[in-house]
């Protein structure tokens, strides 16, 4: 006899990433409401600050929204 075990749907996602680690690129186009190919000439050619961790790319979310705001 098997159990029923209750299925928990999803946490929603946000609008906005929590600010409390590094966000991916997928964070930084929810945040910015543009595509991540958006985001990744934006870091090539034109500034956005960002980090490599290994082979990952990581973004700082107080550098993120400073970039935006100037």
């Amino acid at each position: 006899m098997a159990m029923n075990t209750p299925q928990t749907s999803p946490e929603p996602q946000s609008a906005i990433p929590p600010e409390t680690s590094l966000w991916t690129i997928d964070d930084v186009a929810r945040y910015a409401r543009c595509s991540v190919r958006h985001v990744t000439t934006l870091r090539e050619q034109k500034g956005l600050p960002f980090r490599k961790l290994g082979h990952l790319v990581r973004f700082s979310p107080e550098s993120v929204k400073r970039w935006f705001e100037d």
